[in-house]
């Protein structure tokens, strides 16, 4: 009997959490397991489209304070402008955007990728520990990236 594969997982990733797996000063075990789900194809991510400019000014900022090598940065935004990304059209709910930033004290940026889990009906995935105390009790789907290895495990285990 051949066993299908589980299908892919989507997830919202906001920039913090990309950029624990990409700044090699801030690197983590479970960002790196986030990053090689995704290569394997066992996670489709999506974002809105904020992200990218959003992880470009965190490299460039990086750059700036020294953190990374112009080298680094280089690559980085090669490897950024690569990733296969879904994106979450957010900007057709600015009003739930604003709501929830002026509601939960977030800066739009942040709503914005709540808003995108809700509208892809998924989890959020962040490494901001501010935003995430901030909103875990209103949005059970936001998980910190510290907790991404035991989801996963826990959807690894759950029946097809």
């Amino acid at each position: 009997m051949i066993r299908e594969e589980r299908p892919r997982m989507d997830m919202v990733v906001d920039a913090s959490a990309l950029l624990a797996a990409y700044l090699p000063d801030e690197g983590t075990p479970q960002a790196h397991c986030l990053m090689e789900d995704y290569a394997l194809g066992r996670v489709n991510l999506w974002a809105p489209r904020l992200l990218i400019l959003e992880l470009l000014n965190a490299c460039l900022m990086a750059r700036k304070r020294n953190r990374i090598s112009e080298h680094v940065l280089d690559d980085l935004a090669t490897r950024i402008a690569a990733l296969d990304i879904h994106w979450a059209d957010v900007e057709e709910n600015a009003q739930q955007v604003y709501s929830l930033s002026k509601e939960h004290g977030l800066t739009a940026y942040d709503a914005a990728y709540i808003v995108a889990a809700q509208m892809r009906g998924c989890k959020l995935i962040t490494g901001d520990l501010r935003m995430y105390e901030t909103v875990k009790e209103s949005f059970p789907f936001v998980v910190l990236l510290e907790n991404y290895t035991e989801l996963r495990d826990r959807q690894d285990s759950m029946p097809e």
